[in-house]
């Protein structure tokens, strides 16, 4: 029952921030509109704030089931799938993740991503992972995860953003033109 009662209040929030900002969105109309009590609400979360998070961590969560769903792969083929999986599933999730940009919550995805994803980073076996120090596993996290949501961040606050396949293509051949500068012995 807890959680979901936690849903409901998620859900309650989300389709209050469709209609007005963040900030002024108080407890009483979150509870109100999961017809939930305020003491339930606090029974829940500490604020509006763990509400998002909660939110975010929730996606996290789906994203890294569908990430350790792929069959381990090398090199190319690997960045290929893990590109796919992706983009199409931020894609899927669009106008929530639309929603927390123009709410201006959309960094609390790449806080709770960044806190969920070094746990599991032995647990998805990527050729581009390092084998290091906790350090430098955070580093690289760091990266990679700051710039993946920062696409994201650019890519779904459009308007009209591009197809999965479009932005993935793109990704691709940027990576590959990384990894080209990175492998020529002269400099032009």
């Amino acid at each position: 029952m807890v959680e979901q009662s936690k849903q409901w209040l998620c859900d309650a929030l989300i389709n209050l921030m469709t209609k007005e900002d963040f900030q002024d969105i108080s407890i009483t109309e979150i509870a109100q509109t999961a017809e939930l009590s305020r003491k339930t609400f606090y029974h829940s979360f500490k604020n509006k704030e763990a509400v998002i998070n909660y939110l975010c961590d929730q996606l996290f969560d789906q994203y890294f089931e569908q990430l350790l769903q792929q069959k381990p792969q090398v090199g190319e083929p690997m960045l290929k799938t893990t590109f796919d999986i992706f983009f199409n599933f931020w894609w899927r999730k669009r106008d929530l993740i639309q929603l927390l940009i123009r709410q201006g919550l959309f960094d609390h995805v790449n806080e709770i991503w960044q806190q969920k994803a070094i746990p599991r980073y032995q647990h998805f076996a990527a050729p581009w992972h390092v084998h290091g120090t906790p350090t430098q596993v955070n580093y690289v996290m760091a990266l990679q995860i700051g710039g993946l949501t920062n696409i994201l961040r650019v890519w779904l606050g459009q308007d009209q953003p591009e197809p999965p396949e479009q932005i993935k293509d793109l990704m691709l051949l940027a990576a590959q033109q990384l990894a080209d500068s990175l492998n020529t012995n002269q400099i032009s």
